[in-house]
């Protein structure tokens, strides 16, 4: 690889060559007297190593021949001319020009082995970043292999049992005869605390199937009244003592997303706004139409996120307040994310003026398709 003064054009290395060999003339003269013509033509010699390390063979060759030429006419007698007084210096001239001449073929040779030596360095560190890539990437896949063993096993050994206990208890408080109050209570608290386990491992699943990408989205245009609906069905009894208000815009079109993942989002949501919000508070869920986008947000009256971490609520197992007595690992509001994300939308945290918090989301308007309405046939008139 040329680089330095190698990379420029040839006509500027030859005319740097030929500055060179004035240059050393130009030293050399007022030297003359103090030197032999043995210790003069060493200086052209040197100037031809230097020429050939720093411009090439090319350069070097031309600086040879200009070398011998520009000793012989400043400094061999006749003086001033390209006549030869003693045979001699015929032979010193010969001897001079080959030895310029074996000098630019071993100076250039050495250089085209420090190239050879580069590029092989080059190829071993190109094949060393392969490898190290190949081994990332056979790293990578026993990673996702052992990712799907856990999720695997998360699915059937801890869900299944969870869902059995949840379905005990249920059982256990809707018994015939009805078992005492404060055995009805403790039967309560297994219910709530199942519920909000298996709440928990749906998290983490859901947020480890996102990062290994092997969540299929499946996206239709629905209202979002339904997915709203479905999701504080879903939450009954999380949110038995803190009311819903939903409040959409009548003219709120169909919008483009896929149901199952869009209720996870407001189950995280809610299940975080109820969490930190006073009991027998209401939660509000509000939507409004932009240019191109519809804005939804859930609110809650509590205390509001920290003000200086409204950008970080939403990293993986991030929480407001890490010594908060309030049950959670911090993975809702990442999942949330990934899901608003992954449907072409951004998601915020905010305190608003009037106190409390709100988490507030976009998704992208589209083009709904145009739902024509079906023809009205009179009774008895069917076609």
């Amino acid at each position: 690889m040329k680089n330095g003064l190698e990379a420029r054009p040839l006509w500027q290395r030859h005319l740097l060559a030929l500055l060179a060999v004035g240059i050393t003339t130009l030293l050399a003269v007022p030297l003359h007297n103090h030197l032999d013509l043995a210790n003069t033509a060493m200086l052209f010699l040197l100037t031809v190593v230097l020429v050939a390390v720093k411009l090439g063979r090319r350069p070097a060759i031309l600086t040879a021949f200009c070398s011998v030429i520009a000793f012989d006419f400043f400094f061999v007698p006749p003086h001033w001319s390209l006549s030869v007084a003693h045979a001699q210096y015929l032979v010193t001239f010969a001897v001079m020009l080959v030895v310029a001449l074996i000098i630019t073929h071993l100076t250039a040779g050495l250089r085209q082995q420090a190239t050879d030596a580069n590029t092989r360095e080059q190829q071993a560190l190109s094949l060393y970043e392969l490898e190290k890539v190949a081994h990332e990437a056979r790293m990578q896949m026993l990673s996702e292999r052992l990712r799907n063993t856990i999720l695997s096993a998360l699915s059937h050994d801890i869900r299944t049992p969870l869902t059995s206990l949840y379905g005990l208890a249920e059982s256990l408080k809707l018994s015939k005869p009805p078992l005492p109050s404060d055995t009805q209570e403790t039967i309560t608290a297994i219910r709530d605390q199942a519920l909000h386990l298996n709440s928990m491992v749906s998290n983490l699943l859901e947020m480890a199937r996102l990062q290994a990408g092997g969540m299929k989205f499946r996206k239709e245009w629905q209202p979002l009244e339904e997915v709203i609906g479905a999701s504080t069905k879903l939450l009954k009894v999380a949110l038995r003592h803190q009311p819903v208000k939903v409040s959409l815009p009548a003219d709120l079109p169909l919008l483009e997303f896929d149901a199952i993942l869009m209720e996870r989002v407001f189950c995280n949501l809610l299940e975080n706004a109820a969490k930190y919000s006073p009991a027998d508070s209401t939660l509000q869920i509000t939507a409004k139409l932009l240019p191109t986008q519809v804005e939804i947000c859930v609110c809650n009256p509590g205390e509001g996120f920290p003000a200086d971490k409204l950008n970080q609520v939403f990293e993986l197992f991030e929480r407001g307040n890490h010594e908060s007595t309030i049950p959670g690992v911090g993975l809702g509001l990442s999942i949330c994310r990934a899901i608003i994300e992954a449907h072409d939308g951004d998601i915020a945290a905010s305190n608003p003026t009037h106190g409390g918090g709100c988490i507030c989301f976009h998704l992208p308007l589209g083009t709904p398709p145009i739902i024509e309405p079906e023809p009205f046939h009179p009774t008895g008139n069917t076609p």
